[in-house]
């Protein structure tokens, strides 16, 4: 009997959370009409007021000899300001048999958001076995 009870009481705590972390959190400007003038430009441009952009590679060579090659490539950066922008960029590239070579390129491009502008970039690039090379290259970039 207690325990459901319990659980119950930690879910309604845990949906409280999220509620007072955005209440607490976010950009500090100088002040309230900063905030409300950047939220009308946005809304009067027609964009959204956030945009999210996520690029996941993953390339390998396992076999012996084997070569492997990935170019991947995402623009997203085209006419609107959004009031955030948030932008992911990840690559995974393994060179794991005898001889093998693996190479990865991935270029990313964003908005710049009008309050806030968060970008990730994130790479592993491992070789192993006798003469395997992995070569990588990760480029996120925000726009104007």
């Amino acid at each position: 009997m207690m325990r459901p009870m319990l659980a119950a009481a930690a879910l309604l705590g845990l949906g409280a959370l999220p509620a007072t972390a955005q209440d607490l959190g976010g950009v500090r400007l100088r002040g309230p009409e900063a905030v409300l003038s950047r939220v009308e430009q946005a809304s009067a441009s027609g964009c959204r007021l956030s945009a999210t952009s996520v690029t996941v590679g993953v390339n390998r060579a396992t076999a012996a000899g084997a070569r492997a090659s990935q170019q991947l490539g995402t623009d997203g950066s085209g006419g609107c300001r959004p009031l955030v922008s948030t932008q992911v960029t990840a690559g995974v590239n393994l060179a794991l048999g005898r001889g093998s070579q693996a190479e990865q390129s991935i270029e990313t491009r964003a908005p710049r958001g009008l309050l806030a502008t968060n970008t990730v970039a994130r790479g592993v690039n491992y070789a192993a076995g006798t003469r395997s090379a992995a070569t990588q290259r990760i480029i996120a970039q925000a726009g104007r």
